[in-house]
This record gives structure tokens, C-alpha cells and sequence, in this order.
């Protein structure tokens, strides 16, 4: 079913918008990224890496304008939420969204910011892991103005490179 949503945001991305469809498909794909399994990274067939690629299709392909606001909603909510999957999830949901959303993400990058350099110094490796993750997919896609925070992006990034996790540093 996940793979029928993906390939209606790519080919029929008119048909999401006429039915009103994307913010209930996204309500239910940022949530699943919260389900995973670190046990089974090999797993392509895991709820978070299908939710993952839905809602990077989506980004990629439909109004973005219909895209941004519900997942920059569902990071705001989450990243303080007590459920650390939930926390990895509203960082991983903002990278994930970040090459086909760029422009607005730039238009609202303080406020992304805040939540993913908040990440960056949670006490769960997972959600360290994420803001990195996400962190990293800014740098790609949210140039030049990425660069224009580095008095307060470049001092979390430093301070991560001394992560005793692989995965955040």
C-alpha cells in the first residue's frame, strides 16, 4: 500500500491534490517514521524507510506548499515529545523533506533549526543520529543560507564530532 502511495505522489500528483489527500497521508507516513527497528538495519522493507521514502517522493513531487507545513507541524510537536523514536522521527522527517521543500525550509529556517540543533544535544544516540542525518541534508540542499547560520550551527557540529556514537559523528 505504501508503495501505491509513492507512485501516485510521482505519477498522479493532480489526483492527491484534487482529493485532498496529502495531509492525511502525511498525518499517517510521519508518525511511521517513529517505527523502527535499529536491530534490523538491513530491513528495506521497514515501516520507517518506506514512510521515509513516501514522504520524500511527496516532497519531491507535489506543491510543496501542501508538503511543509504538516511535516514542519509534526517536527514541532514531536521534538519534545518524551517517546525518543518520536523525537528521531520529527529531525529525520525535516532532512528528509529538505531537497524537495527547499525553498520553503529556507524561508523557515530558524525555527528548523531550532529543532534540529536541540536534537543534536538530546541524550538519545538515535536522535543525535537524525539531527546529524538531517543536519548533513541541509548542508546539501539549503545552500547558501545554511551557511549564513554558522555561528550557531558550527559549534553543535564540532561538539558532535566528539560523539561516542559512529552514527552522530
Amino acid at each position: 500500500a505504501i508503495q501505491i502511495i509513492s507512485w501516485l505522489a510521482k505519477y498522479k500528483p493532480k489526483s492527491l491534490v484534487k482529493h485532498k489527500l496529502i495531509v492525511p497521508i502525511l498525518h499517517i507516513m510521519c508518525p511511521l517514521l517513529a517505527e523502527t527497528n535499529h536491530e534490523d538495519e538491513d530491513d528495506d522493507f521497514s515501516a520507517d524507510r518506506a514512510a521515509a521514502e513516501v514522504i520524500d517522493t511527496m516532497a519531491m513531487n507535489l506543491p510543496r506548499k501542501h508538503v511543509f507545513p504538516p511535516v514542519f507541524e509534526f517536527a514541532s510537536l514531536s521534538f519534545q515529545n518524551a517517546n525518543p523514536k518520536l523525537r528521531e522521527a520529527s529531525v529525520t522527517a525535516l532532512g528528509v523533506i529538505s531537497e524537495g521543500c527547499f525553498e520553503m525550509m529556507k524561508n523557515r529556517l530558524e525555527p528548523v533549526l531550532e529543532i534540529v540543533l536541540a536534537a543534536l544535544k538530546d541524550p538519545e544516540q538515535i536522535v543525535r543520529g537524525a539531527a546529524s542525518f538531517a543536519l548533513g541534508q541541509f548542508a546539501e540542499y539549503l545552500q547558501p543560507d545554511i551557511v549564513s547560520h554558522y555561528e550557531i550551527v558550527l559549534p553543535c557540529i564540532l561538539n558532535s564530532l566528539t560523539d561516542t556514537s559512529d552514527a552522530v559523528q
